[in-house]
């Protein structure tokens, strides 16, 4: 199973398909910007995009894909994807988020399951250099943001999303964006209390290089320390991290740059990388695989 949210959780979806028959994405719900946003302001709906992208990725067919991830470009939609609404959609006709979720995998045929990490209506919050800040688009353009917190409803675990961490048999965070897409789910007290309670590998996938804003400056130690901070009794037994240059990018490369802490067993250094700068879904099953089978190759 994957744990994040965004295009970085997508990547690992994407690789995960090929390692297990079924594949459980849980996906966080505290974004306010963008079609999510404004969707959550005008209907009170869940924020439904990274949940949309999770659901794209899981897809093997392209249609399907493309359907989803299709954009209005003019008029009142403008913005909006189709897949966010068919998600809003779904969830009034079938009564809740989960069951709107699973009605569209069902239809699509997927054979997989994305859930939230929680169903209530929460932001993410945290302190940066002038002070507090809330908002998940506001903290992703921070640098230094620490102090990372939900607030608003409590955050109540969805039992789907607990049930699905300790039937997992390997439990896979990022890539992406640790404090707004990582962090969100572990600041979700179930969520934690169900990865701590887990026997499965946890397995943190390094981001290629120096997200802008909240990712600026921090290398991976920093990013160890941030998730540890939100969920001290989650560990992180892998990590695996990008051996070489990142094609076309122009930002510092992600290292390992001094002790990642208690608690992680080590570094998986391999090519994960694609030519487009981003991580390659079949790099990245080879290396999850090995992991969950050691004799695999």
């Amino acid at each position: 199973m994957a744990l994040g949210g965004g295009h970085g959780q997508a990547r690992t979806l994407r690789a995960l398909v090929h390692v297990a028959a079924h594949v459980t994405a849980i996906a966080t719900v505290a974004d306010d910007g963008g079609s999510s946003g404004r969707l959550r302001r005008d209907l009170g709906v869940l924020p439904p995009g990274d949940l949309r992208m999770a659901m794209s990725a899981l897809s093997t067919r392209p249609d399907l894909e493309a359907l989803l991830e299709y954009r209005f470009a003019a008029g009142e939609l403008e913005g909006h994807s189709l897949g966010n609404l068919i998600m809003v959609a779904l969830q009034d006709i079938e009564g809740g988020v989960v069951p709107g979720l699973d009605r569209l995998t069902s239809l699509l045929g997927l054979g997989h399951r994305v859930l939230p990490s929680t169903t209530a209506n929460l932001d993410l919050a945290g302190t940066g250099p002038d002070g507090p800040i809330v908002g998940q688009a506001a903290i992703a353009g921070t640098v230094g943001v620490r102090d990372l917190r939900l607030v608003g409803e409590d955050p109540v675990v969805a039992p789907e999303a607990a049930e699905a961490i300790a039937a997992a048999e390997l439990v896979v965070l990022g890539p992406g964006s640790v404090c707004t897409s990582i962090i969100p789910n572990l600041l979700v007290p179930g969520i934690a209390a169900a990865l701590a309670g887990s026997d499965a590998p946890v397995v943190l996938v390094a981001n290629l290089d120096e997200q802008r804003g909240e990712g600026e400056g921090r290398g991976l130690a920093d990013h160890l320390e941030l998730i540890r901070a939100a969920a001290p009794d989650v560990r992180i037994d892998h990590v695996i991290l990008h051996e070489g240059p990142v094609p076309t990018s122009n930002r510092p490369t992600l290292v390992a740059s001094r002790a990642l802490g208690e608690g992680t067993q080590g570094i998986v250094r391999a090519a994960v990388a694609d030519a487009a700068g981003g991580h390659d879904p079949a790099a990245l099953a080879q290396v999850l695989r090995r992991l969950v089978s050691p004799d695999a190759g």
